[in-house]
C-alpha cells in the first residue's frame, strides 16, 4: 500500500469504525468507478444473456421483484384487478423482448451480462431474511467508441434518503454521428417504447401499499464503465453525488471525518445504491497518491405487515 495512502487510512480508521472502512487501492484494481466499486464489493456475477431476458420477463409475469413461492409480501398477479397484464400482453412483450435480444446478439460485439445483487455472505449480518433479489444487466460495445448498456429499474424501500423519482430519458446518448450507432438506435429504440413501464408491487402487505414502475432504462457512451453507471442512474439502482461533506452535529465524529474529507482528500463523491430492500451508501475521497478511501453504511427495510 501507498504509504500516504496507509498513513490516511490509519487516520481514519480512529475517526470511524474500521469495520466500515473502504479502500481502493488503484496500483492494484484499477481506475476508479462506480463499475469497479461494485466488483471490488461482491455485487456483480457473470451470467447468460439468455437467464438476463428471461429474468426481465418474470418481474413481469410475478407482477414483483422476485418470485413469491416461498415468501409472499404481495398480492400475486391472478389477485389483482390490473389492466395492465394479461396473457396477450405478455405474449406481445416477450415478442418485443426476443427481437431486442436478437438485435444485440447479432449487432454488437463483447456481449457480457452481469446479475447485481448483494454479496451471499451479507445476509447473515442482517435484521431478517430478506427474499433473494437481483437484477441483470446486458452490456455491448456498438462500435470502437460506443457502448451499450440495458438494465432494468429497481425498486428502493431501504432508503430514508430523499430522493424524487425524476422522469428520465429511457436512453441517454451521446451524440454521435456514425452510421452503426445511428443503425442501432432506429432499432432499439422502438422496441423500448413498445416496452411500455408495468406497474410492480414490492412490500404491499400491511399497509406498505409499494409499487414502482418496471421498464428498461440505458445509456449508450465511450465506455463500458460509463455506460454500465448512466444506466443503472437510470434505472434508479445508483444515486452519484459529488459533494462537500457536512454534518450539522458530531455524533459518531461527523465535524471530525466532515473535516478529514474536506482536507485530505479530493473528489468527494457519495454513491447510493439500492437493492430494493437493501441499500448501500459509500462516502469516499481520493488521496493525494490516487488511491480511493472513506466509509460505507448499510441500510435494511424492516418489514413488519
Amino acid at each position: 500500500m501507498n504509504l500516504q495512502t496507509e498513513k490516511l487510512l490509519a487516520t481514519l480508521e480512529v475517526i470511524k469504525n474500521p469495520s466500515r472502512i473502504f479502500l481502493f487501492e488503484t496500483a492494484s484494481q484499477g481506475e476508479f468507478n462506480l463499475w469497479n466499486l461494485m466488483i471490488h464489493e461482491g455485487f456483480v456475477t457473470p451470467t447468460d444473456i439468455e437467464l438476463a431476458f428471461e429474468q426481465w420477463q418474470n418481474i413481469e409475469e410475478w407482477g414483483t421483484p422476485t418470485d413469491q413461492t416461498h415468501y409472499e409480501y404481495a398480492p400475486p398477479r391472478s389477485e389483482r384487478k390490473d389492466e395492465s397484464w394479461n396473457d396477450a400482453i405478455k405474449s406481445k412483450r416477450k415478442q418485443y423482448y426476443h427481437q431486442l435480444q436478437h438485435i444485440i446478439t447479432q449487432n454488437l460485439q463483447n456481449v457480457q451480462a452481469y446479475n447485481l445483487s448483494i454479496p451471499k455472505s451479507v445476509p447473515e449480518t442482517l435484521q431478517w431474511k430478506h427474499p433473494y433479489f437481483y437484477i441483470p444487466i446486458v452490456v455491448g460495445s456498438i462500435d470502437d467508441n460506443n457502448w451499450l448498456c440495458l438494465a432494468p429499474t429497481v425498486p428502493n424501500q431501504a432508503s430514508y434518503h430523499d430522493k424524487k423519482h425524476k422522469s428520465i430519458a429511457q436512453i441517454t446518448c451521446e451524440e454521435k454521428s456514425s452510421e452503426t450507432f445511428q443503425n442501432i438506435i432506429a432499432q432499439i429504440q422502438p422496441l423500448l417504447d413498445n416496452l411500455t413501464p408495468i406497474s410492480i408491487y414490492g412490500y404491499y402487505y400491511g399497509g406498505y401499499n409499494y409499487t414502482y414502475q418496471h421498464h428498461i432504462a440505458g445509456a449508450i457512451v465511450e465506455s463500458k464503465a460509463k455506460a454500465i453507471e448512466l444506466a443503472l442512474q437510470n434505472a434508479e439502482m445508483v444515486v452519484v453525488e459529488q459533494l462537500t461533506v457536512e454534518y450539522v452535529n458530531d455524533n459518531y465524529n461527523g465535524l471530525k471525518f466532515s473535516q478529514f474529507m474536506n482536507e485530505c482528500l479530493n473528489h468527494r463523491t457519495v454513491y447510493r445504491l439500492s437493492f430494493w430492500d437493501i441499500g448501500y451508501t459509500y462516502e469516499v475521497g481520493q488521496t493525494p497518491a490516487g488511491d480511493w478511501i472513506g466509509v460505507w453504511t448499510q441500510s435494511e427495510f424492516e418489514y413488519n405487515p
